[in-house]
């Protein structure tokens, strides 16, 4: 299926029309680098270029909020000192050392986009359409294996739904 593709600078590309359509930790698989390839032209219509730059920065506010709210987790109360040896401090631990590695990640999310946000023009240097398939739960771009892209395919409920919605409805 050919998906639209505006390109940001040089060889950096951003998708335009699934982009819409995923939740903000899928997005970054979404940022490509391509050195040529695609076509002049598609059938699905890109989301408009402003529109994208309007969901990087509610993403990014959403990331905020997530942070914070997670963050504020890990405010323990007196009764919480108090009870730690009553129950497993180790699961305890576990669910800390789950929220630091959920926090790093949005964290690290939120750098990206804020970096993307700022290398982004006020318009896009050309829309192409990249031709993107799935096969045993791999996905390729342009005949080629996308690391990025399959591992969020199988790690990201939104991005896999999104995708295979759009082939199927594509075929």
């Amino acid at each position: 299926m050919l998906i639209p593709f505006y390109r940001i600078r040089g060889d950096l590309w951003i998708e335009a029309y699934l982009i819409g359509r995923v939740d903000a930790l899928a997005k970054v698989s979404l940022i490509k680098s391509f050195k040529g390839g695609g076509s002049g032209n598609g059938s699905l219509k890109p989301i408009p270029y402003q529109d994208i730059k309007r969901i990087i920065s509610y993403d990014i506010e959403w990331i905020n909020k997530a942070i914070s709210d997670l963050e504020g987790g890990f405010k323990m109360r007196f009764r919480d000192y108090v009870l730690i040896p009553m129950y497993n401090p180790g699961q305890y631990m576990a669910k800390i050392n789950m929220n630091l590695i959920d926090i790093v990640t949005l964290r690290v999310t939120k750098r990206i986009y804020e970096k993307l946000l700022s290398t982004m023009p006020d318009e896009p240097f050309e829309v192409k359409w990249f031709n993107v398939t799935v096969e045993n739960d791999s996905v390729y771009v342009e005949g080629k294996y996308d690391e990025a892209l399959t591992s969020a395919y199988l790690n990201n409920e939104s991005l896999r739904k999104a995708l295979l919605d759009l082939l199927t409805r594509g075929s």
